[in-house]
């Protein structure tokens, strides 16, 4: 193993400190890097790299040294990011007309076939901002704001970038195709499966307060579907036809 290298990254506008031990962290990270100095630093130890190969049912994680730290570096950032006001949300996202729509579902649903038929379906329309773990951050106007970051899924969908939220959609496998809207109660329901919470006490106190603003500050939907070109538009139509301020 070379000697570490040391670098910085920008996430949802906060510059954090990375150490690359096995030489894959950086480049995974290329299109973030930046010369601000960090409000904080991130390393993964032998132990936490050892664990994540053991415990991974991925049979290349498990044999992979730097797939393993790729995952203990992220999974630390995103527990500290609730001290700086931004939270890690488990979900594919996408833009259209310059707003963010969430996609989330329990892994295996089929949430990246549902994404590939929105593209399939509405072309240039739309945009990927992150396929699989954006970070969120609230603003003072009681908007919510997505960002992108480079893990992104196994389809590496992901572009630097950030959108105002404008709507959430949870995924379920169905027999035909029908959404439904989803109160303050459901939503929450929902949102407490895909959110990263942290063992800080005061870090876990704020991630509890934005998974209730998330519940309640956009139109969510919750989506029974096919895998079809029908179940895409369903989605699309109540989502971008519905304001987010209403």
């Amino acid at each position: 193993m070379s000697a570490p290298n040391r670098f910085q990254i920008e996430l949802a506008e906060i510059s954090i400190g990375l150490t690359d031990r096995y030489g894959a962290l950086k480049e995974h990270c290329k299109d973030y890097l930046t010369d601000t100095p960090p409000l904080f630093h991130v390393e993964a130890s032998d132990e936490e790299i050892r664990r994540a190969m053991a415990l991974s049912e991925d049979e290349g994680l498990k044999n992979s040294p730097a797939l393993a730290e790729l995952v203990c570096v992220y999974r630390t950032i995103c527990k500290t990011l609730p001290q700086y006001g931004v939270f890690l949300f488990h979900s594919a996202a996408v833009e259209y007309d310059q707003k963010a729509f969430l996609f989330s579902a329990p892994s295996g649903t089929g949430k990246s076939t549902h994404i590939k038929l929105w593209r399939e379906c509405f072309g240039k329309r739309i945009s990927m901002i992150n396929g699989d773990k954006p970070l969120l951050r609230p603003e003072e106007n009681g908007s919510i704001t997505v960002f992108s970051s480079p893990w992104a899924g196994k389809e590496g969908w992901q572009r630097r970038c950030s959108y105002p939220l404008g709507g959430l959609c949870f995924l379920k496998r169905g027999v035909t195709n029908e959404i439904r809207s989803l109160d303050h109660t459901e939503c929450g329901e929902r949102v407490l499966k895909q959110i990263l919470f942290p063992a800080d006490p005061t870090a876990l106190a704020h991630t509890l307060a934005f998974a209730d603003l998330l519940a309640e500050s956009v139109p969510a939907f919750e989506l029974a579907c096919t895998i079809s070109k029908q179940a895409a538009e369903l989605s699309f139509n109540a989502l971008t036809s519905t304001d987010p301020k209403a």
